[in-house]
């Protein structure tokens, strides 16, 4: 069996750098070029159950999520686990389908099998089981959603500041009726709603009860209630879709029903379902609608990161990390111009 020493004969660069490559630290580059040479060169794979027996490590981390059918994971687990891998650690992935008791069965599950690092999508308020695994020096990563009063490492984009920026786009093009299809109580959600609502406000907006929904993320129910908003009495001039599962419904209604866009009404949403791995056949679907667009590998990526960080040095002296990302706005041709 290859071993690290015959990589180190091969690449000419000390075992202790090799190791510390490894370990996913940081290396010159031009010695992590011979590193990664003799490893393929010499189909070397680390031996993690030796490496964890002496240092009481498993080389393997776990991530929890709501829902891997959701188009906004796929991309950020491919992006995560590849970088894992390269440090040195498998990945265990779980998913809870929005039942709050498995979210924390799975957390505490993967914790008692003792996994080196957390990262964990939460649906939930209350953060007990998150705390459980810091208390106990294990590292955790929020992705996406924070919970309120919960001093955590966490990733995340700028909610908030992209839906007010695209809703003051909307008024400045002359919409004033704007109708918002909103998600259940998660952090995102309430977040992303302060930014409509602010938006409005600070317009001179009044903010009609009528004009915002709720979608269950069920098959259909987001057609059914962008169809609802448009079959009013006075319907919005413009509907802004919150998620993916939202998007989806939007150009399910566009379909079905045969709507002119932006004649009919117009449409903004959060997620470009076309820059989701498998969704890049719907750029043949036109129009384009006005999107939100998240930097989903890049949201894997810095996951990856902070959790590497935390497990090369620790959680002594722990000072939480808060990584916000931006994102970038597509127009589209899905927005009338009103003015």
């Amino acid at each position: 069996m290859t071993t690290i020493i015959d990589v180190e004969k091969k690449s000419g660069v000390s075992r202790s750098t090799i190791s510390r490559y490894l370990n996913g630290k940081n290396v010159r580059p031009e010695n992590k070029r011979k590193i990664e040479e003799a490893i393929n060169a010499l189909s070397f794979h680390r031996n993690p159950m030796a490496s964890g027996l002496k240092s009481s490590k498993t080389y393997t981390v776990g991530c929890v999520f709501p829902d891997i059918t959701d188009p906004f994971f796929p991309g950020i687990i491919k992006a995560f686990q590849e970088k894992m891998l390269r440090g040195g650690y498998q990945t265990i992935f779980n998913t809870y389908g929005f039942d709050s008791e498995l979210e924390v069965e799975q957390v505490r599950t993967l914790a008692n099998k003792r996994v080196d690092g957390l990262v964990v999508a939460t649906s939930m308020k209350d953060g007990i089981h998150i705390q459980e695994c810091l208390d106990a020096d294990l590292p955790v990563i929020l992705l996406d959603r924070l919970i309120g009063g919960l001093d955590c490492d966490s990733v995340t984009i700028d909610n908030y500041q992209s839906v007010y920026d695209a809703i003051t786009l909307a008024i400045r093009k002359g919409h004033r009726k704007i109708g918002y299809i909103r998600g259940k109580e998660l952090y995102t959600d309430v977040i992303r709603f302060k930014g409509y609502k602010d938006a409005l406000e600070n317009n001179g907006i009044e903010i009609k009860e009528e004009y915002i929904v709720e979608a269950e993320l069920i098959e259909h129910d987001s057609t059914r209630q962008f169809m609802r908003l448009l079959n009013l009495t006075d319907p919005p001039t413009l509907i802004f879709c919150t998620n993916a599962f939202h998007t989806m419904g939007a150009f399910e209604a566009m379909l079905e029903y045969g709507l002119n866009i932006p004649s009919d009404v117009s449409v903004m949403v959060f997620d470009l379902l076309s820059s989701f791995p498998y969704y890049g056949f719907t750029k043949a679907i036109k129009p384009q609608f006005a999107s939100i667009i998240q930097p989903i590998e890049k949201i894997g990526l810095k996951s990856a990161e902070l959790l590497l960080h935390r497990l090369e040095n620790g959680m002594k002296d722990y000072e939480p990390i808060h990584v916000e990302l931006t994102t970038i706005f597509s127009m589209g041709d899905s927005v009338a111009d009103l003015t």
